[in-house]
């Protein structure tokens, strides 16, 4: 069986036997265009970064018992050879449960929807549908494994747990079952490195498994709780945030740059590994925020995270049962608007370009717009919108007179006086 490529000293980690520090970013490829991912993986490249990590979401690469996913959008295998391609190692993260904001953590519905079901834990039904599952998915990874020549040089083992629970027995199943399904390479947990609630840190632990931790600011604090809780070995922060996600309707949630560089030079001055967490957001296709995230995964990153995908390019029908939902189709190849639809105008004389174009004219109008074009003369559907020419100006529809009963204008009105109650008719 081949050695794993990346080990462990007193204070750091070998790569093939040499010091290495991992500089890493977080790039989700479900997240991201297949066609992107090359562009993606070379901005980490050129950032500086030598590695790139990964959520693998279970409920879009298995939508059904017995079936597994790698087409497209999930094209796990190409992402990892386009890593290594561009000279970056990989920190693969498989869950079972991987958070990420993600519909379900990524567990699928299929499975949560058992009557009784306790999930992310030693419920002989959950573990025996990992098991079917990492039967299934490790067997295309296994060339992509450091230890054979690939790039992945680190898989994680659950996520947070100890956030969630303390069954050390059902994370000692998962090391077990990465282990004897041929992974050789490095497993590592994450959790919260906190000063608040240490027991986090040590609920999601497990012995013989690398302890990294979770933060993004008090780095000296996180640093010290995550040195007492682990000897020795290299000190790690898998998830230094810069930013944070958003939640539907609510307002950009923005770091300020020089408050992120200031911790980040922080922890990497304490000689400790790093994967910035996001290096580049993304877009979560069709349902996939789940209930209430938005659309947009765009925590304030090196790189822009705007991407010209529509972010329903892969919406399902909405009539479908979430549970029987399949996995979001490929999204278009993402594509520049027509210099005909974005050309600027150099001044005021030009034509209406839609105009020349009637379907884009056909825009559904509410009822209430209908209403408005009977009643009150406002344009409805039926009235052709004319395109601008040179020299004419805007029509405007002329403001009625306003008259009372008596027929002089202002008759009858209830007007409000200066300094006198509302209602008060004029005399």
């Amino acid at each position: 069986m081949p050695a794993a490529a990346l080990t462990l000293s007193d204070d750091g980690f070998l790569l093939h036997g040499e010091p290495f520090r991992i500089l890493s970013g977080a790039l989700h490829y479900f997240r991201t265009h297949p066609d992107q991912w090359a562009d993606r993986l070379r901005k980490a490249r050129l950032l500086g970064l030598n590695t790139v990590e990964t959520y693998v979401p279970w409920n879009l690469h298995q939508p059904a018992p017995g079936t597994l996913d790698l087409d497209g959008l999930l094209d796990l295998p190409r992402f990892l050879e386009l890593a290594h391609a561009e000279g970056l190692r990989v920190l693969l993260r498989p869950g079972p449960y991987i958070c990420a904001e993600w519909e379900g953590g990524g567990l699928p519905s299929w499975l949560t929807a058992q009557p009784g079901l306790r999930p992310r834990s030693r419920d002989p039904r959950f573990t025996a549908a990992v098991d079917a599952y990492l039967d299934l998915l490790l067997p295309p990874l296994a060339p992509h494994m450091a230890a054979r020549g690939g790039p992945v040089i680190a898989v994680q083992v659950e996520n947070e747990y100890g956030a969630y629970g303390d069954d050390t027995a059902y994370l000692a199943h998962l090391a077990d079952a990465l282990r004897t399904r041929g992974v050789e390479e490095l497993l590592f947990t994450c959790d919260q490195a906190n000063t608040s609630d240490k027991a986090k840190l040590t609920a999601g632990s497990l012995p013989g498994v690398l302890s990294t931790g979770t933060f993004g600011g008090r780095v000296e604090e996180s640093l010290e709780v995550l040195r007492a809780h682990q000897e020795s070995g290299p000190l790690m922060c898998a998830e230094f945030w810069i930013g944070w996600f958003d939640h539907w309707g609510e307002p950009h949630h923005v770091r300020s740059a020089d408050d992120a560089a200031a911790a980040l030079d922080t922890l990497l001055s304490a000689g400790a590994s790093v994967n910035i967490y996001m290096f580049h957001g993304g877009t979560n296709f069709g349902f996939t925020a789940g209930a209430n995230h938005d659309h947009a995964y765009t925590p304030p990153s090196p790189p822009t995270t705007t991407t010209r995908c529509s972010p329903n390019a892969a919406t399902r029908a909405p009539s479908t049962p979430r549970s029987a939902m399949s996995s979001p189709a490929t999204p278009p190849s993402p594509t520049s608007p027509s210099r005909a639809l974005a050309q600027v105008a150099p001044d005021r004389r030009h034509a209406d370009r839609l105009g020349q174009r009637p379907g884009l004219r056909r825009i559904p109008v509410p009822r209430r717009a209908v209403h408005r074009a009977a009643h009150h003369g406002a344009a409805g559907p039926g009235v052709r919108l004319r395109p601008l020419r040179h020299g004419a100006a805007r029509a405007r529809r002329p403001r009625p007179a306003l008259h009372g009963r008596g027929g002089r204008p202002g008759a009858g009105l209830r007007q409000r006086r200066p300094g006198g109650r509302p209602g008060a008719r004029a005399p």
